[in-house]
């Protein structure tokens, strides 16, 4: 876990934000809305590693895309606000044009996708994949203005010069994986949000991965989003951690204090399903499964699977609460 560290101001803030998925169903072509991110408001502080968890299906991925500000059809912003604070400027990112929206990207928040290291161009060598984002999101910088500074984020981050000349399929998925986070943060971009940036790697390269984020991280000072079902990542890299179930944040706060006196029942099957050196008892298992985003259940929409359930989780959703600290969670047995 990383220790705890000044943090100044805040850099990215949601408010009640809502990404819907606009979808016709089997029966009759009827329109219906997956309510993919429903209510989510959080803040990430400047020069932190922030955590987003839970289950597949809760809603990760497609509040990463709204915090890049990749809404496309079918998902849209129903509600909500998006805003990233830089320097005395505040930007609402889902209010502005194109043309601005690219002048963000890669200058004020770079975006790495899930399955990144099969994003490359496989008909390009890397260097020219690196000069067309740079001159794509640089108009001033001349080609070999552009090719030092390439070299310079390729040596600061460890990464041996030959993988420049390559092509991607020249190298393995591990390095490929890293030239994808080098490419994501080539022109120091205050925010980086990584979506399952370890997933289908082994733990030995997820391990190098890790490192090299961190270490991105402690270079440009920057924030980091890493979003991904692991808790075992969390646990390594983050300082806070923001547990998602079914569109909502059921969790929040410092790792330690998450990992240490989870609140949310959600949040202990995560936590308890983590292997433990030397311990060789059997892990216990959610029952059923996440529910539809079509049609969320009533009240608090952990309640079908939760195992401590009352007859008011089944009606009332619960509230916000901050238990200690800069620690949130929502749960009716917190009362």
């Amino acid at each position: 876990m990383n220790q705890s560290i000044d943090r100044l101001n805040d850099v990215l803030t949601t408010k009640g934000l809502k990404a819907y998925y606009l979808v016709k169903t089997l029966r009759g072509g009827t329109a219906a809305m997956v309510h993919a991110v429903d209510d989510v408001s959080i803040t990430v502080h400047e020069g932190e590693i922030m955590g987003i968890a839970g289950e597949s299906g809760c809603g990760k991925s497609t509040l990463a895309k709204a915090l890049y500000g990749w809404v496309n059809p079918p998902l849209q912003i129903v509600d909500g606000s998006i805003l990233y604070h830089t320097g005395n400027e505040t930007i609402d990112i889902l209010q502005v044009d194109a043309d601005r929206l690219r002048q963000i990207w890669w200058n004020v928040v770079s975006y790495i996708p899930q399955s990144s290291m099969n994003v490359l161009n496989p008909t390009m060598r890397i260097k020219d994949q690196f000069l067309n984002v740079i001159k794509t999101h640089k108009k001033d910088y001349e080609k070999e203005e552009a090719e030092a500074t390439i070299v310079k984020h390729i040596d600061e981050l460890g990464l041996p010069r030959e993988v420049t000349t390559s092509f991607p399929h020249q190298l393995s998925g591990g390095m490929r994986q890293r030239v994808v986070i080098a490419l994501a943060t080539v022109l120091d971009c205050n925010v980086v949000i990584a979506d399952e940036p370890t997933t289908a790697l082994d733990v030995i390269v997820q391990r190098g991965i890790l490192q090299l984020l961190r270490k991105i991280q402690r270079k440009l000072n920057c924030t980091i989003v890493t979003i991904t079902h692991d808790m075992g990542v969390h646990a390594q890299i983050a300082d806070r951690v923001a547990v998602m179930y079914a569109g909502k944040i059921v969790e929040l706060g410092p790792v330690q204090k998450v990992f240490g006196d989870a609140q949310n029942p959600y949040t202990r099957f995560l936590i308890s399903s983590l292997p433990k050196v030397g311990d060789k008892s059997k892990k216990g298992s959610i029952g059923g499964k996440p529910p539809s985003l079509v049609r969320p259940p009533r009240g608090c929409r952990f309640s079908p699977r939760c195992p401590y359930v009352m007859e008011i989780c089944r009606t009332t959703e619960p509230g916000y609460e901050e238990i200690d600290t800069d620690h949130f969670a929502s749960c009716h047995l917190l009362g």
